[in-house]
């Protein structure tokens, strides 16, 4: 008899226990259940979410705006911080890569030259202005090499490419080359990440990729040759973004509704890998009239995902395209997401974490989640007051 109920017992035990690892097993399912079809609960997690700082050239007054952007967990603060004045009224801004300085353009009104002023950030993380200089041609896109030493432009209007002397202080300098790319809209200008090859995309039907070569010690730049690249008829590429860490380059292709990826060669030459269509133009472009077009490109820090604006000024089919990036360079259509009237710039925050993008008719900044598979989340959005076209991202860590 007594063994009989020890053997009961132990049976019992058994039967329990199995029950317990079905439990366990069951809620680890459910847990994991939970996490991989709930993206957005966990991109913070993975990714990090470092707080951060945006200037935004304001496009109807003498100033920039200053934007704080705090993300905590899955939520994310973003608050007007400040207003910083200007000399003038501001066109473009870019951010030193090395120091924290920022050179702004301001447009030159009837016989004046446009202007740069450098800002610095002092210890208290406000900006104040280290000096202002004299540019000797029209500008419209800049940005520095990848030294900090030149600072670099590009005219839409007037079609041609300026590299300036950056100093020590970061005030910009003279003038050490000029070169006339094209009769007008030259519309961008980026050095590689090696610093040897800058390019300057033209839109519209001027419809070109110019290729030169830089030096990063002179700040000479040569011309390719072949010089131009050769898009596809009307891409109209705009602007660049390279892998951080790969040889490819992107273009926005503003008429195709689209973004092209290139090869980079040892020689700097461009070998055309992919050109993808978002989605049909409704009409073919005229011009002078404006529909649907393209705008800004962004690719995260890790160089796994890449985002592309489309304008939409007659409808609404405002959007932000993600893709994924190979490792052979080529992109794959991850997701789209519909965003505010005309989407006019885009930053990736410096942990990857958000996508910035300025609705620039709806005068908003929209901060949207970056998920693990490159998606976008629900945006928190906040009313700037202003048409933003241009603006910076600026990591506190680097204060």
């Amino acid at each position: 008899m007594e063994k009989m109920l020890s053997e009961s017992m132990q049976l019992k035990r058994h039967r329990n226990g199995i029950r317990f690892r079905r439990s366990t097993i069951l809620l680890i399912f459910l847990v994991w259940s939970v996490v991989a079809l709930s993206p957005g609960l966990c991109s913070a997690a993975d990714k990090g979410s470092d707080p951060f700082d945006v200037y935004a050239v304001d496009g109807a007054g003498e100033q920039l705006r200053h934007i704080k952007v705090r993300p905590d967990g899955n939520r994310v603060e973003v608050v007007q911080e400040g207003l910083i004045a200007m000399p003038g009224k501001p066109h473009g801004i870019a951010r030193h890569p090395t120091q924290s300085s920022f050179i702004v353009t301001l447009v030159g009104k009837g016989a004046e030259s446009p202007r740069a002023v450098t800002l610095g950030l002092g210890d208290d993380g406000k900006l104040s202005i280290v000096g202002v200089s004299d540019l000797q041609d029209s500008t419209g896109y800049t940005s520095f090499d990848r030294t900090g030493g030149y600072f670099l432009t590009s005219s839409y209007h007037d079609g041609h490419l300026d590299v300036y002397q950056v100093k020590p202080d970061g005030v910009v300098g003279e003038r050490v080359s000029h070169h006339k790319v094209a009769e007008k809209y030259a519309h961008s200008v980026l050095t590689t990440p090696d610093n040897r090859f800058l390019y300057v995309p033209c839109v519209k039907e001027f419809n070109a990729i110019y290729q030169y070569a830089f030096d990063g010690q002179t700040g000479e730049v040569s011309p390719l040759e072949p010089f131009d690249a050769k898009p596809p008829h009307m891409s109209g590429p705009r602007h660049i973004a390279y892998h951080p860490d790969l040889p490819f380059v992107y273009f926005s292709n503003e008429q195709q509704l689209g973004v092209s990826a290139y090869r980079v060669e040892a020689n700097g030459q461009l070998v055309a890998l992919q050109h993808a269509i978002t989605i049909p133009r409704r009409s073919p472009y005229t011009a002078g009239v404006r529909g649907m077009h393209a705008s800004d490109i962004a690719v995260t820090g890790d160089g796994k995902f890449l985002f592309l604006a489309l304008r939409d000024f007659v409808g609404d089919e405002d959007s932000v395209f993600m893709f994924s990036v190979a490792e052979d360079g080529r992109l794959s259509l991850v997701s789209r997401k519909r965003v505010g009237d005309i989407p006019w710039c885009l930053r990736v925050s410096p942990s990857d974490s958000h996508l910035l993008v300025s609705e620039s008719r709806d005068k908003t900044l929209a901060v949207f989640p970056i998920h693990p598979d490159g998606s976008l989340g629900d945006a928190v959005r906040m009313d700037w007051g202003t048409e933003v076209r241009n603006m910076v991202v600026h990591p506190l860590s680097a204060k």
